[in-house]
This record gives structure tokens, C-alpha cells and sequence, in this order.
């Protein structure tokens, strides 16, 4: 094709008064009608689906994760995961025990040190055991809080006695 046919130069001009009057069809514009309300339903329903779907997955994920009933068993939530402090806790603790001396580290063989080695005993014991949330949560803490106490005991290079 040449570019003439493509430019549409090669069509004849016609006057606009020149070209034939036709009137559509009497029931052309109820069809269109129609055809719209149709399309319009249509986009409505699969919106409504989508936002049924999108609502119901996020029940399932509310569900699964353990959001809606607050945890296992429907207990509420702790807002403290001791287990993850403990852990942080026992970090700082070996960095700092790193650049100690044989003799600082001697001196804090104390009952605290004792202790945490009870509270991990009766930690493996409630893991053994199939124990319940509630007491090794209690043991997490207990463990948390004496390698809070050994933390500032090292920084402070504080020796820790039995009263």
C-alpha cells in the first residue's frame, strides 16, 4: 500500500450536507442500555467477589498467625517474648565475659550464676515434660532476669554475695 491509501488522501471528499441521513434503529438505545446495566452488574458482582475473597484471607491469616484468639489456647498474649530477651541478654553477657580477665571472671562464679544453672535445668525438665506455656514462660523470665542481674553485676564489675 502506498502511503496516499494510508493517509487516507486517496478517499474522495465529501461534503458533510452531502451524506445520506440514516435513523437508527427504534430499539438501539434500550440495547445500549441494557448492554451498560449488564456491564455494570457484572463489574459489581466481581468486585463483591474480590472483596469476599481478599476478607476471607485475611481471616484465615488473622486465624493461622493467632491474632484473633490472642495465642495458643486463646490465652492472651505476653507483651514480653522472654525467651528472645534471655537470648539477647546471654549475648551481651558472653561479649562483655570476652574481654575479661581469668580473675574478674572467678569472682562472679557467685549464686546468681547458680541459679541460672538451676532455672536451665528446670527449663529442659518443663521442655521434657511437655510442659505448659505458663511455667516455662515463668522460667524464661526467671532466666531473663538473672542475666540481667550478671549484665550489670559484669558491667559495673560488681561481685554479687549471698546476704
Amino acid at each position: 500500500m502506498s502511503d496516499l491509501e494510508l493517509n487516507g488522501e486517496a478517499l474522495p471528499r465529501l461534503p458533510l450536507g452531502r451524506l445520506p441521513v440514516i435513523d437508527p434503529a427504534p430499539d438501539l438505545w434500550p440495547r445500549i442500555a441494557a448492554a451498560q446495566q449488564l456491564r455494570m452488574r457484572r463489574a459489581q458482582a466481581r468486585r463483591r467477589v474480590a472483596f469476599a475473597g481478599s476478607a476471607a484471607a485475611a481471616v484465615v491469616l488473622l486465624v493461622a498467625t493467632g491474632i484473633w484468639f490472642g495465642g495458643e489456647h486463646g490465652a492472651p498474649r505476653e507483651a514480653v517474648d522472654w525467651q528472645a530477651r534471655a537470648q539477647a541478654l546471654e549475648l551481651q553477657l558472653r561479649a562483655l565475659s570476652a574481654g575479661r580477665t581469668a580473675g574478674a571472671a572467678a569472682l562472679l562464679a557467685t549464686t546468681a550464676q547458680n541459679e541460672l544453672v538451676l532455672v536451665d535445668a528446670a527449663l529442659q525438665a518443663a521442655y521434657d515434660d511437655g510442659g505448659d506455656r505458663e511455667r516455662t514462660e515463668s522460667l524464661w523470665k526467671r532466666r531473663s532476669e538473672l542475666l540481667g542481674a550478671l549484665l550489670q553485676a559484669r558491667s559495673k564489675n560488681v561481685e554479687i554475695s549471698r546476704i
